[in-house]
């Protein structure tokens, strides 16, 4: 009975310690006023904070005007890498827009950007 809830303890202890792998920063993006139809180019940098390889799998965007683009190779421990996000709205008025990073190892909770402003 003992050795069972050591290897559970142990099973459970190691996910914990792994599920936050991939850090985005920075987490919001303050892009102010923008133009309609203007291409809006924003740098976000991703870093592997685990000890095993991390590909970023897909980047969800809540509107097909946010185009994030990403290296498919594994981010190895300790590297970063940089995803360009180009937005280029199509109507008026405040937006708020997230960006939610699928990685493989899953990374608990999901990394998340958020990208604030008003097209003018």
């Amino acid at each position: 009975m003992k050795k069972w809830l050591l290897l559970f303890l142990g099973v459970g202890w190691s996910t914990v310690a792994e599920a936050r792998s991939l850090r985005v920063t920075p987490s919001v993006v303050q892009l102010g006023e923008v133009a309609l139809r203007s291409k809006n180019r924003v740098e976000l940098v991703c870093v592997n904070d685990s000890d095993r390889p991390v590909v970023i799998r897909v980047v969800r965007t809540d509107c097909t005007c946010t185009k994030p683009s990403w290296p498919k190779a594994p981010v190895m421990p300790g590297d970063s890498v940089r995803v360009s996000v180009v937005l280029t709205p199509t109507d008026r008025g405040a937006f708020y827009k997230t960006l939610r990073f699928e990685t493989v190892p899953a990374t608990d909770p999901a990394p998340q950007v958020v990208l604030r402003g008003k097209v003018y």
